[in-house]
């Protein structure tokens, strides 16, 4: 919280002053804030440029959400998300913000970002976002994760189912020349109502409802190493997260079918 404090202190006590402006002054100085081509991304996507040979657009508006960073013929999209303006642990310190305008801004904000997400995974996109913080911290690390997606684009045929989660189980289960490896997962804490919305990342799965792993990642384990080619059935929910993605990218997974069992699943005596 500390740090929290810090940086807000740091950063934006401005907002004291922003409070005795008119509404005219207040839109003058939000017009002067840049949106795009700011140092922060510039310095972001030279170094893209040097780490991937990889073609890519930057501020596309023709993608919902304007993404900062698209590869067209991968279908990824890229956002670089400022800790203020895109909420940052907001819960922790939108008490602090004593203007209505900045706390709808932000909230605004965050809610556009969960929608635009939800909107590109159904749309087949993969969404990876990046924290101003985390960029500076380590942009080696983060242009690592872009181009580990880059690479181990396999074409993995994907279909969303619209049930959500199984509030408790979720099971994972490899099909490779007859042959079965299976992963699974718990939920320790579910809720009656899935607090995740569709396409949402699995944060809440495991902060809210106890989620103790991914069933994906035990069955890529258990099939050590003999997955490749093979089909991934995903029982108890809507899609796979991004890490999975990856990984079954990795293991050579080339397809992905949700909530249904494999035809011969019973017949070598494993159980639902």
């Amino acid at each position: 919280m500390k740090k929290t404090r810090n940086y807000l202190n740091r950063n934006f006590n401005k907002e004291r002053e922003d409070d005795k402006l008119t509404k005219n002054d207040r839109s003058s100085l939000m017009s002067k804030i840049r949106s795009k081509n700011t140092k922060f991304e510039q310095e972001f996507i030279s170094a893209l440029k040097e780490g991937t040979k990889s073609q890519f657009k930057t501020n596309v508006s023709t993608i919902k959400g304007k993404p900062d960073i698209v590869f067209q013929r991968e279908k990824i999209v890229v956002f670089l998300d400022i800790d203020f303006w895109h909420g940052w642990q907001y819960p922790r310190w939108k008490h602090l913000l004593k203007n209505d305008f900045w706390r709808d801004k932000i909230e605004n904000n965050r809610s556009r970002d969960k929608k635009t997400t939800i909107f590109l995974r159904k749309n087949s996109w993969k969404v990876i976002r990046f924290w101003e913080h985390d960029i500076k911290k380590n942009i080696g690390e983060t242009i690592d994760k872009i181009i580990d997606y880059l690479e181990n684009k396999t074409g993995i045929i994907t279909q969303v189912d619209p049930r959500k989660c199984a509030k408790r189980h979720v099971v994972a289960i490899i099909e490779k020349d007859e042959k079965y490896y299976v992963g699974s997962d718990w939920c320790h804490n579910p809720q009656k109502k899935c607090p995740r919305l569709p396409g949402e990342d699995y944060s809440k799965c495991k902060t809210v409802c106890k989620q103790d792993g991914h069933a994906e990642i035990e069955a890529i384990k258990a099939a050590k190493g003999r997955a490749r080619g093979g089909v991934m059935y995903l029982i108890g929910h809507d899609h796979c997260c991004e890490p999975c993605l990856v990984a079954m990218g990795k293991a050579g997974i080339k397809k992905i079918i949700f909530n249904v069992y494999p035809k011969n699943y019973q017949r070598h005596g494993i159980k639902k």
